[in-house]
């Protein structure tokens, strides 16, 4: 733990705390902070503070932090905005480390004055050194130390924190959903050490709470409820640091709505979005991505309960139904989420358990998963589940289940899966969405199995289970050093074209693909004709067919506009479309017309580069066209991304599957030329990151024999906003 984290001590485990704007009056929220604060069992005293003075709970009332006795660590501030800033300026006087202030009234009210409150927080910790956490937070909780400072029921709750190294601790934007989050985690059995809402973070923010973490030896996983985060470097550089630690990262996104891409002006900014950039930098960063509350709790649960998985056999699910309905639910959710079943793709036993399942006689058939009605038997399960681990299928044990006719089948079936568990160390999950009998509950969970009775929330826990323990962690924890394919005079003439453009504005078409071939993306030869003879030069130079278009000022969208004619092939259709995109520009205000040949391929894709504020620069790769966006089929990819990584993704994709099918032979060295124009896009943001706000190739044509960009927009980035 850096230094600078010394004073998140205090906020976690203060020696002494106060409540400031603890109320006499039952229900209040400093009445109830207080009741909590010391129901907890915290050793040292907690201080109430009211200007009225007298006693509250049986304890004296102190009228201001400055007359509580003894030095004091921590205060929970729980008085009104306007209030705020002199209470701190008196912590700091008293010498307090650590203020939480859970009034709302600041920045989030989204008008000046509460922006000037905020601004007023922020300069007292920067000027006097006291910590602040908040404001707009609902307090702190740490279960392990027995604090709790805060005013939701769970904060009154009796909490079990678990074994050190074997909690989750959850730092979090929204410190209402701790009443969500709490009842989650005791369903699963997980143990609860810490929880901090940062609320507005005019000073502590998520990533300092999360750098803190890392470090608590009684957190062994921890959690982000992310509504934004202000620094993706730094996020990498923690998510690196908790990876080597041996601690897993679940994080769930909030405000997922891609609404704020619309307005966007390129492509590759309206398919990009928040939630899809989110995504690629918690994919990036090994962090096990959630879209639930009950999700991220299951998930937890699954990565403390278990090992990591042993990924050099088949890490595939091995499941178990009590019925065949069941075995069909699993199989679908396992498909939908890309997650395969252990054996062969076509769900028959082979090897050792396939010769297991030759001696089960009046048996039906089995497969994955394994129809406990067809073994015929439940006794038959333990062998078989032997002889299919001996096949190096050591993957998760997933039981759907009901209730058996037999309780005594019931413990029958959990004490096999049971003893699974402790040969493998792999997670045993079971889902029954009508519920097991209650001790057959319990045995599971006695014993580490994790219980759900939502399916589709099971499944979308084991997808997370799943990322974290296939990550590869190469890149991240030793990024590699890659030169840039520009030299120095290459780098410095991009950052000269890009800014022949207006700030927010876009380079005209020639403009942008000439840009991005000096990058190195392959684009289409391109001819700028003022007249129809040079159109009918072109005509005779590129060969028919030809692509006329317009260029227009302030058009970022030829087709929208009628400025594009394809497939021109004599002069008579030359003529017409010249004098037509004429006559079109004219009405526009000027511009200038462009011929390029027209180019047969099977596949039509988009790359691009879209900027997410303010985690930086993102490649995107979709299938493209002019129905880009309809379609809305995208990978993105972060620009600090390796090129072994930009590989792999592209292999991955949608697109890569698409080039794979229309190349066929060629495919490999189509998909390399994806790669090197993907490269290429990285290293033109390497060289003038700052000022691309956008770049869209659309459409880059791929057929067996080529791959070349027919069209480009290159937008120019705004000054940051002060």
């Amino acid at each position: 733990m850096s230094a600078d984290l010394s004073s998140l001590e205090f906020l976690f485990r203060p020696r002494a705390m106060a409540v400031i704007g603890a109320s006499a009056t039952p229900g209040k929220q400093g009445n109830v902070a207080l009741k909590y604060a010391r129901a907890a069992g915290f050793p040292g005293p907690v201080h109430p503070i009211n200007p009225a003075g007298g006693e509250i709970e049986g304890a004296p009332c102190y009228r201001s932090i400055e007359e509580a006795p003894g030095p004091v660590d921590c205060v929970f501030m729980v008085i009104p905005a306007s209030a705020t800033a002199e209470a701190l300026r008196a912590c700091a006087r008293k010498g307090v480390r650590v203020a939480i202030v859970g009034a709302s009234g600041f920045a989030e009210r989204g008008d000046a004055l509460g922006q000037a409150r905020e601004e007023e927080v922020r300069a007292i910790a920067r000027e006097t050194g006291l910590r602040i956490l908040g404001p707009n937070t609902n307090g702190v909780w740490n279960a392990s130390d027995r604090v709790s400072l805060g005013f939701n029921a769970s904060h009154g709750d009796p909490q079990t924190p678990g074994e050190p190294g074997k909690a989750i601790s959850i730092v979090a934007h929204s410190g209402a959903l701790f009443d969500s989050i709490a009842p989650c985690l005791r369903r699963y059995g997980v143990g609860f050490s810490k929880f901090a809402p940062v609320g507005n973070e005019a000073d502590i923010d998520m990533l300092e709470v999360f750098d803190f973490l890392i470090d608590d030896p009684a957190t062994g996983c921890i959690g982000l409820v992310v509504e934004g985060l202000p620094d993706a470097d730094r996020f990498r550089a923690l998510a690196a640091r908790a990876y080597a630690a041996g601690k897993p990262v679940i994080g769930l996104k909030l405000g997922r709505s891609q609404a704020g891409a619309q307005a966007a002006l390129a492509h590759s900014s309206r398919l990009a979005g928040s939630a899809r950039a989110y995504a690629a930098l918690f994919a990036e960063c090994g962090v096990a991505a959630v879209s639930s509350i009950e999700t991220m709790a299951g998930a937890a649960a699954l990565l403390m309960g278990c090992e990591r998985l042993d990924m050099s056999g088949d890490p595939g699910l091995v499941c178990v139904t009590t019925t065949g309905g069941g075995g069909s639910l699993l199989a679908d959710h396992a498909a939908d989420r890309g997650l395969p079943l252990a054996g062969g793709d076509d769900g028959l036993w082979r090897g050792a358990a396939a010769k297991v399942i030759a001696t089960f006689e009046g048996a039906g058939l089995i497969r994955n998963p394994v129809d406990g009605g067809n073994l015929f038997g439940w006794k038959r399960l333990a062998p078989l589940l032997e002889a299919v681990e001996s096949d190096g299928q050591r993957g998760p044990s997933l039981l759907y289940a009901h209730r058996l006719p037999m309780e005594a089948n019931d413990l029958l079936v959990a004490d096999t899966l049971i003893a699974r568990k402790a040969r493998t160390g792999a997670p045993l999950v079971v889902v029954s969405p009508g519920g097991l009998r209650p001790r057959v509950d319990a045995h599971y969970r006695a014993h580490g199995g994790v219980v759900f009775d939502d399916v589709g929330a099971c499944f979308d826990a084991l997808a997370a289970f799943t990322d974290a323990m296939a990550f590869d962690a190469d890149d991240l924890l030793d990024p590699p050093q890659e030169e840039s394919a520009l030299d120095e005079a290459s780098r410095a003439r991009l950052r000269d074209m890009i800014r022949a453009a207006a700030p927010g504005g876009f380079l005209a078409e020639d403009d942008s693909a000439a840009l991005l071939r000096l990058a190195g993306a392959p684009m289409v030869e391109t001819l700028c004709v003022a007249d129809a003879q040079e159109a009918r030069a072109a005509l005779r130079r590129l060969g028919a067919p030809l692509a006329l278009k317009g260029l227009a000022p302030g058009v970022a969208h030829k087709n929208d506009a009628g400025l594009v004619h394809v497939g021109v092939r004599d002069e008579a259709a030359l003529d017409a479309a010249f004098a037509d995109l004429a006559r079109t520009l004219a009405s526009l205000g000027g511009g200038r017309i462009i011929a390029q040949p027209m180019v047969a391929a099977k596949a039509e894709l988009i790359l691009g580069v879209a900027h997410e504020p303010p985690l930086g620069h993102f490649l995107v790769l979709g299938l493209g066209g002019v129905h880009a966006e309809l379609l809305d089929c995208v990978t993105l990819i972060p620009a600090f991304a390796s090129r072994a990584r930009i590989a792999d993704m592209v292999e991955g994709s949608l697109a890569g599957e698409l080039i794979a099918r229309v190349c066929g032979a060629q495919a490999p060295a189509r998909r390399l030329d994806v790669v090197n124009a993907l490269a290429a896009l990285r290293d033109l943001v390497r060289a003038c990151g700052d000022d691309i706000a956008a770049v869209d190739v659309n459409p880059l044509l791929v057929g067996p024999q080529a791959c070349v960009a027919v069209d480009a927009l290159v937008t120019r980035a705004r000054p940051p906003a002060p």
